[in-house]
């Protein structure tokens, strides 16, 4: 059983309440928004160190954090360990979920409280500038040693698209992305996608061609939006 098992229903749960939901946002787990309220859920199998670390440090970036973990049996739940966790769950002031995969629901266990963390709101609009930016949602939450769909990757995968057919002057690319980073991410190439003919004039390496197949399912999305 993996954390990527537990996305899907946390998801839907969460939704299902009015919050818009993206995965891996800053290497979030899941990152949720309604209205003017954000938070950030962590999802791990077990209650551990791990985790608790991770919620924590995620408090700076957000209203509130929420922790998620496969739902404990009775015995776990009354045994002395499981109330020592539940203890710095508490005092670290974090919420904690209970996802049931055997019926697909979720649990609020326990609601974080109003204890006023010290939050940094230089990294808090650096997540919610990357949460507005993404175009797709193809990440899954708890998903690790993968590529993930951030959106400069998405602005790199639409200018790859539009030099599909051969080399552009940056002007035209910049018209067609309608994306002001194109100059930077041209110069900098730090997929290796891009090679410079001219001075401002780009075409597509052997390495961007390739791109253009491995990210196919992405371009799809993003020329129908």
């Amino acid at each position: 059983m993996l954390e990527k098992d537990m996305y899907q229903t946390v998801k839907l749960y969460l939704e299902n309440l009015g919050y818009n939901v993206k995965a891996e946002v800053l290497n979030t787990d899941i990152t949720a928004v309604k209205d003017d309220l954000t938070i950030i859920v962590e999802m791990k199998k077990t209650l551990n160190t791990t985790i608790l670390y991770q919620g924590s440090k995620r408090q700076q970036l957000c209203d509130y954090v929420y922790l998620a973990i496969l739902r404990p049996s009775v015995k776990q739940l009354r045994s002395p360990l499981f109330k020592e966790k539940l203890h710095l769950v508490r005092r670290l002031h974090l919420g904690l979920i209970f996802v049931n995969l055997d019926n697909y629901t979720v649990e609020t266990y326990l609601d974080p409280n109003n204890y006023e963390v010290r939050k940094s709101k230089i990294k808090k609009r650096k997540l919610l500038k990357e949460f507005k930016q993404r175009r797709t949602s193809f990440n899954l939450g708890g998903v690790t040693k993968t590529k993930i769909i951030t959106a400069y990757r998405e602005s790199a995968i639409l200018i790859a698209y539009h030099l599909k057919d051969g080399e552009l002057p940056l002007k035209e690319i910049k018209k067609l992305t309608n994306d002001y980073k194109c100059s930077s991410i041209l110069q900098k190439d730090y997929y290796h996608w891009f090679d410079r003919v001219n001075r401002g004039v780009y075409k597509l390496s052997k390495t961007g061609v390739t791109a253009l197949t491995d990210y196919s399912y992405v371009i799809d999305e993003l020329i129908n939006k």
